[in-house]
Order: C-alpha cells, then sequence, then structure tokens
C-alpha cells in the first residue's frame, strides 16, 4: 500500500532497496559574486520594534545579514516577527533601536536610485493593484519607468514580457480583484517583476500557487538570483525553501537565532523540517526533500528549465487600446467654461435662497405645492432643471469627453450583440405577470377593495415578480448570490431615496432600477423597483400609493432590461439618459398621475386626468431632470460593477 503518513513512510522506506550509486546531495551552488568584495545588500543590526509605544516588541535585537546574490529564506512560527522584519528591510516600519541597511547605508540616508532598486510583493498581494484591470496595473508600473527612460513602445514590450512568464496573458482584462488567490498572486508577482529589482522581498508568496506553477516560480527567482538580484522570502513552506534557497534563517521570539546552507539548516532541526527529512531520518543521511529520496530509490528528478531570457523584451507590445491613453492636459476653453458655469452655479444656488419659502413649498410636494399656481410651479421646476444641467455641464468639461474617457467609452459595451437580442424565456414568462397580472392587482385592489389592502396589494405584486425567478431556478439550486445581488440593488436603491428624503422630486431610484435592469434583465428591473418602492415606504410612510409607486417604478426597470436585450437600447451614457428623462416623465409620472385621480376620486372623468396630468408636469420634469442627472453620474462606474460581478460568479441574464 502506498504510505500517506510520516510513520508509514519510514516503515516503507527501511524495507526500499535504494540505489547503490546514491549518495548525499551536493550542496547548493554558490552565490554570484557581490558588486563589491564584502558587500551586502541587506543588513538589520540590533534592531528592536515595537507596533505600539505600551506594547511587547515585535522584534528583540534581531541581526541578520544578507550578502548580495544571496537567496534567503527566512522560516519560524506565527507571529515570531518574520513580516515584521521584511517591512523594516522594505522601508514600511522604522525601528526605535539599531540601524537597516541597504547596500551598506542607512535607510533613512538611501538615496532614491537604491531605493528603485528594491521591490517587495506583500502577504496580501491585493494591496498592490490600484486600476481596473491586470494590464492596466502593470502599465501603472511600467509607467513609472518613464524617467529611466523608457520609450512607450518598450514599458508595453516589458508588460508583455512578464506577462507572459508569470502566465497571466490571459488575465490582462480582468479585475484583480476578481482573480483567484493563485492568479492574484501570480498578477501581483508580474508587477513586481516589470521593476526590475536588484532586491526583491517576498512574504509568503507560494501560497495559493498550484505545484505547477511553483516549480515555474522556483524558474523564476533562480533567473533572478543567476543574474545577480537579491532575495529576501518569508515563508512557511519548508520544502520550497529546502529545494530552492541558498541560505535559511530561522526566526524565534522576535530574533533570528540561527542561519545556514538549506541541507545544513533542515538535517540538523528536529522539529522545524521538511517531511522527507522526517521520513529518511536515520535511514538516508542528508536527505532533505522528496526529490532526494527519489534519487536515492534509483528515481530521477527533472531539473528547472532555463527561462527564455525575458530582459530582452522580444515579445510584442501588448495592443494599446487594452489600456486608457496618456493624460492630456485639459484644454484652455474648457477650464474657462467650466469656471463660468460653477459662477452660474452660485448665481442658481443665491437665487434659491432669495425664494427659499416658494422653492420649499414646492419640493415637499404636499397639498401646499399642489396648490401653487402654474407659473410657480414652472418657474420651480426651471430651477431644479437649471441645478441639474450646471451641475451636467461642470462634469462633463471637466471629467468627460478627455482622451482617456474616450478610451473607456470605447471599451464600454454600448449595444447587445444581434446574435443575443432574443429575449430570454424567463423574460417572455414574466411579461404577462408584469404588463398584465400587476396593473390589473392594482386596479382590481382599488376598486374591490376600496384600496385599504394596500399592503396585501403590494405583497402579491412583489409575488407576481418574483415567479419568473422561480421558473428560472427550475430544475437547478438557486444561488443566494443572485439574490443577494438583486436585494443589494433594493438596499442600494432605497436608501438613495431616503438620503434625499428632503428632496422629494430629486431621487436616484428610478436611475438605479433602470441601471438593474439593464445589467440583470427586465424581470430583475421590475422586481428591484417594485421593492424599493415598499421597501422605502417603510420610511415614507405607507398607503394607497405604494402599490402604484411599485407599478411604475417596476415597469420602467422591465422596460428598460426589455430595451436592452433587443438591441433598442443603448449603455452609451447619452442613451440610458434619453430613456431615463422620457421614463421617468412619461411612464412614472404617467401613472402616479392617474393614479392620484383614482385614488381620490370616487368618479374620475377625463378633465380630472387632463387636469391632474397638466398640474404634474413641474414635479415629472424636477423627477426627469434628477433622472437624467444621476444616471450620467453613474451609469458607467454602476454597469461595470454589475458586469465585474456578473462574471466572476455567473449570474443570471
Amino acid at each position: 500500500a502506498c504510505p500517506v503518513t510520516i510513520r508509514e513512510g519510514r516503515e516503507w522506506l527501511s524495507r526500499a532497496r535504494l540505489s547503490p550509486t546514491w549518495q548525499s546531495p551536493p550542496d547548493p551552488p554558490p552565490a554570484p559574486p557581490a558588486r563589491e568584495p564584502g558587500e551586502t545588500a541587506v543588513e538589520l543590526d540590533e534592531v528592536w520594534f515595537r507596533y505600539e509605544k505600551e506594547s511587547p516588541d515585535a522584534l528583540k535585537g534581531f541581526s541578520l545579514k544578507v550578502e548580495t546574490g544571496d537567496f534567503l529564506c527566512v522560516l519560524g512560527g506565527n507571529g515570531a516577527g518574520k513580516t515584521t522584519a521584511l517591512s523594516l528591510m522594505r522601508g514600511g516600519a522604522k525601528p526605535y533601536r539599531g540601524k537597516v541597511k541597504i547596500f551598506g547605508e542607512d535607510w533613512k540616508d538611501l538615496p532614491e536610485e537604491k531605493r528603485a532598486l528594491l521591490a517587495a510583493l506583500p502577504q496580501d498581494p491585493q494591496t498592490l493593484f490600484v486600476k481596473k484591470t491586470v494590464y492596466e496595473d502593470l502599465l501603472e508600473v511600467a509607467g513609472g519607468l518613464k524617467a529611466g527612460g523608457l520609450k512607450k513602445e518598450e514599458r508595453e514590450r516589458r508588460a508583455a514580457a512578464v506577462a507572459k512568464l508569470c502566465r497571466v496573458e490571459t488575465l490582462l482584462d480582468f479585475h484583480p480583484y476578481d482573480l483567484s488567490g493563485g492568479e492574484r498572486q501570480r498578477a501581483a508577482l508580474a508587477k513586481v517583476l516589470a521593476l526590475r529589482p536588484q532586491i526583491l522581498l517576498l512574504d509568503e508568496p507560494t501560497k495559493g500557487l498550484d505545484a505547477e506553477f511553483k516549480r515555474s516560480f522556483a524558474e523564476i527567482l533562480r533567473d533572478l538570483n543567476r543574474r545577480g538580484a537579491t532575495i529576501v522570502m518569508v515563508s512557511h513552506d519548508v520544502e520550497f525553501c529546502a529545494e530552492h534557497a541558498r541560505t535559511c534563517a530561522f526566526v524565534f521570539d522576535g530574533a533570528a537565532v540561527c542561519c545556514g546552507e538549506p541541507r545544513e539548516f533542515f538535517a540538523g532541526a528536529s522539529f522545524y523540517t521538511t517531511a522527507a527529512r522526517r521520513m529518511s531520518r536515520g535511514i538516508l543521511p542528508g536527505a532533505v526533500t522528496a526529490g532526494d529520496i527519489i534519487t536515492a530509490l534509483g528515481g530521477t528528478v527533472e531539473p528547472l528549465q532555463e527561462l527564455d531570457d525575458y530582459w530582452e523584451d522580444d515579445e510584442p507590445p501588448i495592443p494599446a487600446a487594452r489600456g486608457s491613453k496618456p493624460k492630456t492636459p485639459l484644454p484652455a476653453w474648457r477650464k474657462l467654461t467650466a469656471m463660468i458655469v460653477a459662477a452660474l452655479f452660485v448665481l442658481t444656488v443665491a437665487y434659491i435662497f432669495n425664494n427659499a419659502g416658494r422653492f420649499t413649498t414646492f419640493i415637499s410636494g404636499g397639498d401646499e405645492a399642489a396648490a401653487m399656481t402654474g407659473a410657480e410651479s414652472l418657474k420651480s421646476a426651471a430651477v431644479v432643471i437649471i441645478l441639474c444641467a450646471e451641475i451636467l455641464s461642470a462634469t462633463v468639461l471637466l471629467f468627460y469627453g478627455t482622451e482617456k474617457d474616450k478610451a473607456k467609452e470605447k471599451a464600454f459595451q454600448y449595444q447587445t450583440p444581434e446574435e443575443n437580442r432574443k429575449l430570454s424565456k424567463r423574460t417572455v414568462a414574466a411579461a404577462p405577470f408584469i404588463l398584465v397580472a400587476a396593473p390589473l392587482t392594482v386596479l382590481l385592489g382599488t376598486y374591490y377593495l376600496g384600496d385599504r389592502k394596500y399592503y396585501f396589494i403590494s405583497v402579491l405584486i412583489i409575488l407576481e415578480t418574483i415567479i419568473p425567478f422561480l421558473m428560472a431556478f427550475e430544475g437547478r439550486k438557486p444561488q443566494a448570490r443572485e439574490l443577494v445581488t438583486i436585494a443589494s440593488l433594493c438596499a442600494i436603491a432605497a436608501g438613495g431615496r431616503t438620503a434625499f428624503f428632503m428632496l422629494p422630486q430629486f431621487k436616484p431610484v428610478t436611475a438605479l432600477v433602470i441601471l438593474a435592469g439593464v445589467a440583470f434583465g427586465g424581470e430583475a428591473g421590475f422586481l428591484v423597483g417594485a421593492a424599493t418602492a415598499f421597501a422605502s415606504n417603510m420610511f415614507f410612510g405607507q398607503g394607497p400609493w405604494t402599490m402604484w409607486q411599485m407599478l411604475a417604478f417596476g415597469i420602467v426597470g422591465f422596460l428598460a432590461g426589455a430595451l436592452f436585450r433587443k438591441g433598442i437600447l443603448r449603455r452609451a451614457r447619452s442613451a440610458l439618459c434619453v430613456y431615463g428623462g422620457l421614463a421617468a416623465f412619461v411612464i412614472y409620472g404617467g401613472i402616479m398621475n392617474a393614479a392620484s385621480v383614482l385614488m381620490y376620486q370616487e368618479k374620475p372623468t377625463p378633465a380630472m386626468f387632463l387636469a391632474s396630468a397638466v398640474q404634474g408636469i413641474p414635479f415629472d420634469l424636477a423627477h426627469a431632470a434628477a433622472t437624467v442627472m444621476f444616471l450620467w453620474l453613474l451609469a458607467r462606474p454602476m454597469l461595470e460593477k454589475l458586469d465585474r460581478i456578473k462574471v466572476k460568479y455567473g449570474l443570471l441574464e
């Protein structure tokens, strides 16, 4: 039977026939010569450090010297001080006693050109990423090399070379946070290697790596080391350290207690050693790695492969269209126009303060607002529209239409591809419930239940919109992440409505409902709209109007999703803003204006509906302007994030 424990391995190995030609493996080859005789790359001299003034010392007289060109692995238990020592080496923390030296110079006196020779891969590689894609992060590092005289194409070639070296070519368009642990580790390594460091500090770099890439990682480190780079690696992976390090050090209780070559280091340890050493102790003298045991049994171990010379940057550059365009200064006319718009904004705000009474009455949306004259209502609505236009204009002038913005717009999906424009079975099944059953539920509830059972009617509407989701889940286990995403969108929309409670006509709800429909489909848009109206009215107050608001918000979201899926509605900001303005004014405003008559008039007439529609024009215009503004500001960032969620978790569409 194949042994699976150390004890079984020892028993099996003691009965095995060893190769007569086996002998203790040779010591590792010497490190490349130092740049100057006796020069050290990193030195910690009697270093003492604590994280807080009253906390215990994390490092206690820590001393360690790393020769230039060495590959040192620092091992030890959790909390021993390994990561803290690495933090001091890269300048992330300062000791209160002792010195940290890089190439013989105190860290605080180290010139910038020498600091640039040092790079670190932290224990959490996520902290390295600052861009939206892996490719942009690689170029961000390469862009920092402009001062070194590298031309644009050379920087792109370097990014392509490290991407190939670390096997992240297929991940360049992904957001770094959407990668698996091993993929993120490889992407972070690529970003660090793009700097071509002379000193490389690694904190748990093999965490999350599969066995295949761990071997490739060893080849990368050996190649760097062969070229004279100094590597300091903190790790718990004793097998990796025993096989590939030149020197190993053990840290205990804040101090480096021993240091030596890997074979001597692990052969002399009783507990903190490799599984191969514990298995072969007393049977195979000097064996510390699995390769040693395989060789002793007559097998062969495939040596590490020589890497292609990625330092030559002979990879073709990654197409520039994938990245963002270089930053260009804003033209003078944009700055001047933005200043004029800002001045107009100040004048508009001053006008609102001078007419605070009338404006407050208008935005209150109550009976007093309904009693305002047509001219006063239109004037107040015009002020709201002008205010939204000024905010939009300033935003467009300062942030939109630039070279960088145009590149992002070009990469942003505008329209559903023709081959995917057929409505899904789920959407087709949802249409009767949303466009027929829900309106009939509201109308029948209003007339036959006296609209006093609005809680019951509201719950019925929500149940009717959930049916398509239950149909979609038929035949497979529902994923909680799908429901959680929709619930989160409802919470964001309800929170947005509550945040702007002081401005009843100025809300982001319609914009968010439209984005939910575009991102996840029409039925999801209806559910988000209906649930948002129901939940947010727990704060604003439930009443007969709740079910009408649920219906109005829901239909806006459903139509947005259906029109986008059919290719009629595009995801460009301009198209979404046009739809949002019309939907807020015509659909939401039309339904709510008609609802005000049905709720409060026993015998409605066409004249009543017309009067309600005319009286509601100023309020609907203000609502439409707010929707356009929120869509312009939120469409791209929200849809980008929702796309990431869909891709990462494979959500419904």
